[in-house]
């Protein structure tokens, strides 16, 4: 008995050749002591690890249920194992409701019941029986809490996540992960992490979700069983999603090769290859990315089970559905299911041409749906990842108004797509917020002892240490703290035309929208829409890489002499995107909402914008939003200046600015003034308009690490999510965290953007380098005009547009 359970102990701890050693010394031992009970026992625990890893035992666990009846509970629910790890649910369910019924009768066998409930429950999701599924699970979970049986809580709990995921609670199910973890070994937990992943797929993080497939790469290529097919479905799943469908298709072929066509996971992985094949891409996020030629296969040739559900729906509507539920669906939910009824009925009125209709139904609450049942993260960058059904149709809504040249249409359905979600509640979780100090305290060594060649403890330096806080943060913001309940998703509405139209008044409503590889513009003035072509995303992309590249130049280096090259390439792009749309803009002032690949531009450099009031927006209806709030005398409100360290003329800069706003709060220098995160983010919670020139941050690659470097390192974009609240103006005097990285639906994510996110109304701030001392004349006098109630538009458009400064958000 105690070789049996270390043999398990030791299978749990992942040393797997020494618990088959210890299992087959159990079952000698027990033979030579003529104990037959044990020695079956201990014999059957062996098979059923080598269930657990996917091993040929079928004939071994064919013998053992036929030949031992002392152990015939314990060789059934190994041999449902061994089909589950096949994808064999259906064969699985059958041996494990068999071994149930012979655990009724009590006896020390009990025990077993536990991981029994946890795998049926597990084949119940696979077999599409979610609701079961969830049930079968908790009792599971609280028969494992009963028995003190915390490993097996802990694998019945990590399966309740996958349940929760399979029905879209993303949120619930990274909890009920988080949860499993303290309750599973130390030892390797590759499962967990990979259902993570899934999770995470489903949410749109896919760049988190690769650090997870990543790490379990190693121990999956020896796997044979649900690991190995997991893996490789969860990959080809990323990599779908991010456009490369090759690769996708290249994954899904070895999955359907290796299992056999009574197999889930050779299911998933054909359902995958046909969406690869066949579905039209989604939309780019990055303007000029190649992207293949928009075609649209008939349903015919989908799986049978897609294409009876969606008969009679236009094949390009139904196909940019399917292509985003193949791409982002759990494994454990029907990739493939039917839209809910109204969806349908909006799929159906966009094959007719009927866009009214269509946007309608889409107004109109499911008769299937449930009030509360799902929660979603509270920070932006998990709402600001999640795809919806209602986003993806909105979308093929905008492309087939477009392709049909129907201005109105267009963007009524592009103003349908949310592009500035805001967290209901500020986050106040602890284990958040030390984790942030923690990475902000190690930026703050690697940034010190950068060029120091130190000997670091157990040869780690502290940029290997702020790497991997890096990959923490993207799970860590799926904490208890921050997750809620929410209704049922409820569709934006457009921004009406008439309300639209009466708030621009002057101005002009300018949106860039990409379709097949073309940008268009949408223009509003005087309440009528226009539609005008462009030119090839790829040469305005390179066109914009070419102007940003020559700017950047000129703002580090001035010597150099860049200015000419700069004009020029600043005016070809002008010849791109301005000039073919001259004509509407006349001298009127300017609401631009960009195209995703296109937020992180100087605009006011651009022949035909230069000089004139320009606000960049996320949509018409976000600027809509905060223009309701906008208030403009500055004069008299609450004030920060805020001068971060190594950095001489900043000091100087909110000096002369003090002036100008003489009851300001400074934050600048040692003592009570030092610019630490934790003050500047209780100054900015208390003043209506905030100026803060330090060092900027802005990687590319995680926009929401962001920041200004302060006394003890960066006030991060994560950091503004902690605010009580934000000011309604903020100035950035620092470099490029003007920028932001559009978000796989559209969502741009930054410092600024995060600033609008949270409450503020306005945000001034650069896309370029600023060189120090170099802005402050220039600042000095864009405050002066702030104070006496100048537009923050008109302010940027007289002294800073030249430096690559950019409005965002009201105006």
């Amino acid at each position: 008995m105690a070789l049996r359970a270390r043999g398990l102990a030791l299978h749990e701890l992942g040393d797997t050749a020494a618990a088959h050693h210890s299992l087959a010394r159990a079952a000698e031992v027990a033979q030579r002591a003529h104990l037959p009970h044990l020695a079956a026992q201990a014999r059957a625990s062996r098979l059923g690890l080598l269930a657990r890893r996917g091993a040929g035992a079928a004939a071994l666990l064919e013998h053992a249920v036929r030949r031992e009846p002392a152990t015939r509970a314990l060789a059934l629910l190994n041999r449902g194992v061994a089909a589950s790890q096949q994808g064999r649910f259906d064969a699985a369910l059958s041996d494990f409701d068999a071994a149930e019924q012979r655990l009724r009768g009590g006896g020390d066998d009990r025990l077993l019941l536990p991981g029994l409930l946890s795998n049926r429950g597990l084949a119940l999701l696979y077999t599409g029986n979610p609701h079961e599924s969830t049930a079968v699970l908790e009792r599971a979970a609280e028969l494992a809490q009963r028995h003190h049986l915390h490993h097996l809580r802990g694998l019945a709990l990590q399966n309740l996540g996958c349940a929760a995921a399979g029905q879209g609670d993303i949120a619930r199910a990274m909890l009920l992960f988080a949860t499993a973890a303290g309750f599973l070994p130390p030892g390797p937990r590759e499962t967990l992490l990979m259902d993570r992943a899934g999770a995470l797929l489903a949410a749109g993080q896919f760049r988190d979700a690769e650090t997870l497939l990543r790490s379990v790469a190693p121990a999956m290529a020896t796997d044979a069983g649900a690991g190995y097919a997991t893996h490789l479905l969860l990959r080809a799943k990323l990599l779908l999603g991010i456009g490369d469908r090759d690769g996708a298709a290249t994954l899904a072929r070895r999955v359907n090769t290796a299992f056999g066509p009574a197999s889930v996971w050779s299911r998933l992985a054909r359902q995958i290859e046909w969406a690869a094949r066949h579905v039209p891409p989604a939309p780019t996020t990055k303007l000029g990315q190649a992207q293949p030629r928009r075609t649209c296969a008939p349903l015919a040739r989908a799986p049978r089970e897609a294409a009876s559900r969606h008969a009679g729906v236009s094949a390009t509507a139904a196909a940019a559905t399917l292509a985003s539920s193949v791409a982002t669906a759990p494994l454990g939910a029907p990739a493939l299911a039917a839209p809910p009824p109204s969806r349908l009925r909006a799929l159906r009125a966009l094959a007719q041409g009927d866009h009214t209709a269509a946007r309608a139904h889409l107004e109109r609450p499911d008769d299937t749906a449930r009030p509360g049942r799902l929660t979603v993260a509270g920070h932006l960058e998990p709402l600001a990842h999640v795809p919806t059904a209602a986003t993806t149709i909105a979308r093929a809504g905008a492309h087939l108004a477009l392709e049909a040249g129907q201005a109105w249409p267009a963007l009524e359905w592009i103003e349908r797509v949310p592009t500035a979600p805001r967290p209901k509640r500020r986050c106040r979780d602890t284990s958040w917020r030390r984790l942030l100090d923690r990475y902000r305290a190690a930026c703050a060594r690697a940034w010190t002892h950068g060029d120091q060649d130190e000997p670091w403890a157990h040869g780690h330096t502290p940029l290997d240490e702020v790497e991997r806080i890096e990959t923490e943060l993207g799970l860590a913001q799926w904490h208890a703290g921050c997750v809620r309940r929410c209704a049922p998703e409820v569709p934006a509405t457009g921004a009406a035309g008439p309300t639209l139209a009466s708030a621009l008044g002057r101005r002009v409503f300018l949106r860039y929208v990409e379709l097949a590889g073309q940008v268009n513009a949408v223009v509003m003035v005087d309440g009528e829409v226009t539609l005008r072509p462009l030119g090839e995303a790829g040469a305005i992309a390179d066109a914009a890489a070419k102007l940003l590249h020559a700017a950047r130049l000129n703002a580090v280096a001035p010597e150099v002499g860049q200015d000419a090259v700069t004009a020029d390439r600043a005016s070809h792009l002008a010849d791109l995107l301005v000039a073919p749309v001259a004509d509407l803009l006349a001298e009127r002032p300017v609401v631009l909402a960009p195209e995703p690949g296109l937020p992180g531009l100087p605009w006011g450099l651009l022949p035909g914008l230069t000089g004139r009031p320009l606000v960049v927006a996320s949509s018409a209806r976000a600027w809509l939003c905060r223009r309701r709030r906008v208030r403009h005398q500055l004069a008299a409100e609450r004030t920060v200046l805020v001068a971060g360290p190594d950095l001489p003329g900043a000091g100087g800069e909110t000096r002369r600015l003090r002036r100008i706003y003489p009851g300001a709060t400074l934050l600048a220098g040692e003592g009570a003034a030092r610019p630490t995160t934790a003050r500047v983010l209780a100054e900015l919670g208390r003043a209506d308009l905030a100026h803060l020139s330090a060092h900027g941050v802005f990687p590319p690659r995680s926009p929401m690490l962001s920041g200004l470097l302060l006394a003890d390192g960066p006030l991060l974009a994560y950091d503004l999510e902690r605010a009580h609240r934000v000011p309604r103006v903020t100035v950035l005097s620092s470099c490029a965290v003007g920028r932001s990285v559009a978000s796989p639906t559209g969502v741009p994510l930054g410092l600024a953007a995060t600033l609008l996110a949270m409450g503020a109304t306005t945000v001034v701030a650069g896309i370029l380098p600023v060189r120090d001392d170099a802005i402050t004349d220039a600042m000095t006098r864009a405050h002066t005009d702030l104070s006496r109630g100048v537009s923050p538009a008109k302010v940027v458009a007289r002294h800073l547009a030249h430096a690559g400064f950019v409005c965002l958000g009201a105006g």
